[in-house]
């Protein structure tokens, strides 16, 4: 079972610069949605990082296949897949934000998720990332997103 409320407390106590992306973002700007995971961006400054490898190690995450992980450093422009005690989390580098970290934490709404206050990614920066991500799962989301929303930030007219 997914404690996405545990995952969030624990990056929020470790103090962890973090914006939701992804499929939980999804759901907060209104769509009805499943996801299995938390998708966060995080600023990548050497503190940032180092209360980031802390927890990791006391999480003692895995690769979400449950296999040790083979690297535990965050590069940028990378990400990190990983099975928590509490869910999968996949921790994206902020340079695969379609705007510096700070624009994009500025530009988010700290929102409830599952009883926990979280920065949320905002509608334009989100459509943003869907758009550069360009997979079918991506394009599927924008689809429910223009359903909930109607015209999204940067839809022809």
């Amino acid at each position: 079972m997914n404690d996405f409320a545990a995952a969030l407390r624990d990056l929020g106590a470790a103090e962890i610069r973090f914006v939701v992306v992804g499929g939980l973002a999804v759901i907060r700007h209104g769509v009805v949605y499943a996801t299995k995971d938390i998708d966060v961006a995080v600023a990548m400054d050497s503190q940032n990082l180092a209360r980031l490898a802390t927890l990791i190690e006391r999480w003692k995450a895995t690769n979400p296949d449950g296999t040790p992980l083979w690297r535990r450093d965050l590069s940028p422009g990378g990400a990190l897949l990983l099975r928590t005690p509490h869910c999968l989390v996949d921790v994206l580098s902020e340079q695969l934000l379609p705007a510096s970290f700070q624009e994009v934490l500025g530009r988010s709404d700290v929102k409830r998720i599952d009883g926990v206050s979280a920065p949320i990614c905002s509608l334009l920066d989100l459509v943003a990332m869907k758009r550069a991500a360009g997979r079918g799962s991506d394009d599927l989301d924008l689809a429910r997103l223009r359903e909930a929303h109607g015209e999204l930030p940067g839809d022809s007219v």
